[in-house]
């Protein structure tokens, strides 16, 4: 067996020893599957009245774990600003949702490229600012459906809206 094979095989025996015979550690529940608290990696959930909503995406870790978790929740922003060779994930971006009848569902800054919220079914109308362009779309929510919408600015310094 090649030496460094062997030191290997020795370290995990020692620490799994270790592991096993070290008193006063209680062993923690574990989270359940798809809550935050299953991926340390995943930002705090946010609310504003009945809309839920996370933002972030800063770093590999968090991204990852933002794009996974998004699968459970009805709508996935993710916000980029064309760039060359190709497009560059952003934050800071200002997203205001209305519901049809005009109210203010969620106000929220992005704190990264991705924002999951959680809104009941229905039609919804979307505004994303960045950098004074602000961007417009028209939404419907289906229940049991997920949604992912790329909002796309223009290159910085063209201040025309989309």
């Amino acid at each position: 067996m090649h030496p460094l094979k062997f030191v290997q095989k020795m370290m995990l025996a020692l620490i799994l020893a270790g592991a096993v015979v070290t008193p006063g550690f209680a062993e923690a529940d574990e989270p359940a599957a798809g809550s935050p608290a299953a991926s340390p990696s995943l930002p705090p959930v946010q609310s504003q009245g009945q809309t839920e909503f996370m933002t972030g995406g800063i770093g590999l870790d968090e991204s990852e774990a933002i794009k996974k978790e998004g699968s459970s929740w009805p709508l996935m922003l993710e916000f980029a600003q064309a760039d060359t060779p190709r497009p560059e994930y952003i934050s800071d971006a200002k997203v205001t949702i209305k519901d049809k009848s005009g109210n203010v569902m969620l106000e929220a800054n992005a704190e990264g490229p991705y924002m999951l919220i959680r809104l009941a079914p229905g039609r919804y109308s979307l505004y994303a600012t960045h950098e004074s362009v602000t961007l417009h779309r028209e939404l419907k929510l289906v229940k049991g459906q997920n949604r992912k919408i790329t909002l796309l600015w223009p290159p910085s310094g063209n201040k025309t809206t989309q």
